[in-house]
């Protein structure tokens, strides 16, 4: 009786210490994962945040090519870093047409 006792001890502290051991893997894996998840949402935050700085910025430009209270030399600037931050569509074609509004204006009748 005592013998079986003691084998049903070792087998039940056997299966303790698996028990154990697959917990603590999977807390480990699972605090891993966490930890992968939080530095792709940091990222994601970050890419976000310079897409949204970058949209501002084109935005500004953009305004600042449209205003007709600054004279066309003054807001060429404008209009090539809106360009080379790949701004294009509306903001450009009225800076082309308002330049061939301004060279049919120049030319004599």
């Amino acid at each position: 009786m005592e013998n079986t006792l003691i084998i049903v001890s070792i087998i039940a502290g056997i299966i303790g210490i698996i028990t154990g051991a697959l917990g603590l893997a999977v807390a480990v894996i699972s605090t891993k994962r966490q930890a992968q998840e939080m530095e792709w949402q940091k990222q994601e935050m970050e890419r976000q945040k310079k897409e949204t700085e970058k949209t501002n910025r084109l935005m500004f430009l953009a305004d600042r090519i449209f205003d007709p209270t600054i004279p066309r030399e003054l807001r060429l600037p404008f209009y090539e870093e809106y360009l080379s931050m790949g701004g294009n569509g509306t903001a450009v074609k009225f800076w082309l047409i308002e330049g061939e509004r301004e060279k049919k204006a120049q030319q004599p009748v």
